[in-house]
């Protein structure tokens, strides 16, 4: 055989086993694609972030493993491997577990840097990646939106000067309150304070046992026991001049029937016989449209119970005490979402209450009295269509020109869910301070403020067991310790101690 077919034969087997892929396996095995994030949730570049956000979900486009020694970010705090957990249904996808709350009007980034992750086919390192997302912008209450006066034609020196402090913090600050354990002491505000170190900034009291005050045949006094003399003002005279401010409520008592003694009375009931229905309610037959009759027994009972309060009001303005007034609260209860009022003064609807309300304003300004800052609570729920932009109870409203601050009552409430309150009863009424005026079981006043429930003020409601006498602050069941420290902690939040001279 001639030598150059012999060198043929010996190469082209060589050629073909090359040509076949016997050669380099990186030209027979394709290799793994190098993983990368796909998508996520929120995606990246997202807006108005909902609050409630309490996870970010990140899909790749392959499974990943964990590696070590590496460390990601989440807006400038470290965050370890153990804030992320990697689906069992779908393992390409892993949720970070986000550390705090989100805030209004923040930008957070997730940054995850190579090695963080690897490849769970090729080992490779992912490559680094982030994720920018941003929450919902914080709405800013402008004071200057705000009525400038009182209602009260020429009010008091006093309550003009705690009115301007109130319009010069708000959308700043929070006031801190508490209210009297069921009518005339300052038991709360001293709770608070041993466990804080600190009183709260407004302490409330309650005419609820006025009609103690009665002394004759059709009203039977010291009902229970009760004797409470509301003619003795002094320490609230004293916590007045200790830079506290006052504010009162009054649960408006009534008989259930013309006949009755006081023994009957009540200010949450049902319109009725006057006696106990089948399911145990106890009824009434004072009707609140009958206070505008002549000659009624309503009208007779009303009128001296303004008389009485307002002559109990006028010692707070004869000591130049000015006073949160807030009367005839909660009147709408559910009538507007297909229930009832459950207090007496809204059992004839929305009209009446509002006459009623009138009623009351007229009658003390015809005494002169001009120490108020008048409180109208809005009720019911949420009580928010957003496609209208209104409340459901806005039929209940006085009017402008008879409320000075819009209350709002909340118990058991998230800190989106106050957020969704507060701006729904800004929509509403955009020229009015709002105040928490009522609450219990809430999220801390430090996370509604920064989640932008910046209430006037906010006054959780006292504990019912307050008089045992091994009660304490930490099994409070509206309001505990760990509550009230936060407030107090908070640079938001106003004690009585951070309060200018008023006086």
């Amino acid at each position: 055989m001639k030598p150059i077919l012999r060198l043929l034969l010996f190469i082209l087997p060589l050629y073909a086993a090359t040509a076949c892929g016997d050669g380099d396996p990186s030209e027979s095995t394709p290799q793994p694609e190098a993983v990368t994030l796909v998508s996520s949730q929120p995606a990246t570049g997202a807006t108005n972030v909902d609050l409630s956000t309490k996870t970010i979900t990140l899909t790749y486009s392959a499974e990943v493993n964990f590696a070590s020694g590496v460390q990601a970010d989440f807006n400038g705090q470290s965050v370890a491997l153990t804030s992320f957990a990697k689906s069992t249904a779908t393992p390409n996808v892993m949720t970070f577990t986000i550390p705090a709350p989100l805030e209004l009007g923040q930008s957070y980034t997730l940054s995850i840097p190579e090695g963080f992750f690897t490849s769970k086919a090729s080992g490779d390192n992912v490559p680094a990646h982030s994720v920018t997302f941003s929450t919902k912008e914080k709405t800013n209450v402008d004071p200057s939106s705000i009525a400038t006066s009182l209602i009260t034609p020429s009010p008091s020196k006093e309550a003009k000067a705690l009115y301007e402090y109130l319009l010069s913090i708000y959308g700043q600050k929070i006031l801190s309150s508490t209210i009297a354990n069921v009518n005339w002491n300052l038991d709360e505000a001293d709770m608070v304070n041993a466990a804080t170190g600190k009183y709260p900034a407004i302490a409330t009291f309650d005419y609820i046992h006025s009609y103690t005050l009665y002394d004759d045949a059709s009203r039977n006094p010291y009902k229970g026991g009760w004797r409470i003399n509301y003619d003795d003002i002094s320490q609230f005279a004293q916590w007045w001049e200790d830079g506290g401010i006052v504010s009162g409520c009054w649960h408006w008592n009534v008989p259930n029937k013309q006949a009755d003694k006081y023994g009957q009375d009540a200010y949450t009931c049902t319109p009725g016989s006057g006696e106990k229905n089948s399911d145990g309610q106890m009824t009434t037959l004072f009707r609140p449209k009958n206070i505008f009759v002549d000659g009624s027994w309503e009208k007779q009972i009303a009128d001296q119970d303004l008389e009485l309060i307002a002559s109990l009001l006028k010692k707070f303005q004869e000591a130049n005490i000015p006073v949160i007034w807030r009367p005839l609260h909660e009147a709408s209860g559910n009538a507007t979402m297909g229930g009832t009022a459950w207090f007496w003064w809204g059992i004839d609807g929305a009209e009446t209450y509002v006459k009623l309300w009138r009623y009351m304003f007229d009658y003390f300004k015809s005494q002169g009295i001009n120490n108020l800052i008048w409180v109208w609570t809005t009720q019911t729920g949420y009580g928010y269509d957003p496609s209208k932009g209104i409340l459901y109870d806005t039929d209940w409203y006085p009017g402008d020109e008879y409320v000075d601050i819009i209350g709002r009552d909340e118990y058991t409430k998230t800190t989106e869910e106050s957020v969704a309150e507060f701006d729904a009863i800004r929509a509403s009424f955009p020229n009015k301070m709002i105040t928490l005026s009522e609450c219990g079981d809430v999220a801390k006043l430090s996370d509604q403020f920064n989640a932008g429930a910046i209430w006037s003020w906010a006054m959780p409601w006292y504990d019912y067991d307050a008089d045992n006498t091994a009660h304490s602050l930490d099994n409070h069941q509206y309001a505990n310790t760990a509550w009230w420290t936060d407030a107090m902690n908070c640079n938001h939040v106003v004690s009585r101690d951070l309060l200018p001279n008023l006086k």
